[in-house]
């Protein structure tokens, strides 16, 4: 068995840059909850009631310490080690008066990818490539754009009506690519870049990780995945298909589920139709992007720990204690980390691999 290290899991806040004391002290409950997806949120209570200006008051609706968007951050860990778990702008403000407590104050904030998220347009661009769509939205909202991934050239992609984030969330998808944000850094990439190979983070049954669910499904699995459609400009049909090999080293020494199918039941090949005009290249990243997202979810877990702050999505995490059919590397695909007076410090994950090992 492994060794726990006990620390004060109060969180750290800070307010345009400043560490505000007070509010760790007066903090009831707060949580922050981010996923593959992009955009990360936070909600946080706090005590709102006490000695202001030398006479008992409300304490935080004058505005001047939380205040609508205000730059909040949020910090956790022990002092020698602390890993920020948001950064982002206070979007709401709640006050709550209860029967039968103290009067409490709730602010909820979200990430720099909120600004893509609330504009919406309608407008068109030509001859691009995810990436140079990346790189146009980020310096539109006042991002630096990191990309680790070009992906293929359009003719057009159409805006219709739809947020910056939908769009680019959508054409990164077709294309097996994951949008996120640190700091003001907008990231594009795949899966495999987005994390460092080596250090992954350790969660043992039993000591760190305090419960463990594992789900192994076959239903949305596949063989092979045919996307089919039309060329405009060489006026012939297109088809293209992608099997188990595009997961690449991903897979490892596990068994996948497309093999597994195959043995259990039978090869079972999925074919995508467009009825919009595409080229081959495109018909292709879609063939990948559909395979990859229903691999990867051959096994998914959820994870509770008793405070897990180095972890964020994307990640790397090897659960050990749990048998040989289901112990391995996994990868953070979604998390929540949560703080109360009194059950503390806890992390939640939500875990993705596409493939399980030996049952014996």
């Amino acid at each position: 068995m492994g060794t726990l290290t006990a620390y004060v899991a109060s969180p750290v806040f800070s307010l345009d840059g400043t560490e505000n004391a007070e509010l760790a002290r007066n903090a009831l409950r707060f949580v922050v909850n981010d996923d593959i997806l992009g955009l990360s949120w936070c909600e946080a209570t706090f005590v709102n009631w006490g000695s202001r200006d030398g006479r008992p008051n409300y304490l935080y609706l004058a505005r001047d310490v939380l205040d609508f968007g205000k730059r909040l951050t949020v910090q956790l860990g022990p002092d020698v080690d602390r890993h920020q778990v948001f950064d982002g702008h206070i979007s709401a403000i709640t006050a709550e008066y209860p029967a039968d407590a103290t009067a409490q104050v709730l602010i909820s904030a979200e990430d720099g990818l909120a600004s893509l998220r609330l504009t919406r347009r309608t407008r068109t661009f030509t001859d691009t490539t995810v990436s140079e769509l990346a790189r146009q939205l980020a310096s539109e909202h006042g991002l630096t754009a990191q990309v680790d991934f070009t992906g293929v050239r359009r003719p057009v992609v159409a805006q219709l009506n739809q947020s910056d984030l939908a769009l680019l969330r959508g054409v990164a998808r077709s294309e097996g690519a994951e949008v996120w944000l640190s700091g003001t850094e907008l990231h594009l990439g795949r899966r495999p870049d987005r994390a460092p190979v080596a250090d992954p983070l350790r969660l043992d049954y039993r000591t760190n990780l305090l419960s463990f669910r594992v789900r192994a499904d076959l239903a949305h699995q596949v063989s092979e995945l045919v996307v089919t459609g039309w060329s405009r400009s060489d006026k012939a049909a297109i088809v293209e298909s992608v099997a188990a090999s595009a997961l690449g080293s991903e897979l490892g020494s596990l068994t996948s589920g497309s093999s597994i199918l195959a043995n259990a039941f039978s090869d079972r090949s999925e074919r995508v139709v467009r009825s919009d005009p595409i080229t081959a290249s495109q018909a292709r990243a879609l063939a990948e992007a559909g395979y990859l997202e229903r691999a990867r979810g051959f096994v998914r877990a959820s994870a509770r720990t008793g405070g897990t702050p180095a972890a964020n999505v994307g990640r790397r995490v090897t659960v050990t204690g749990v048998g040989e059919m289901f112990g391995g590397d996994y990868t953070i695909v979604g998390l929540q980390h949560s703080y109360d007076v009194a059950t503390g410090f806890e992390t939640h994950l939500e875990l993705e691999r596409p493939g399980i090992g030996s049952a014996g």
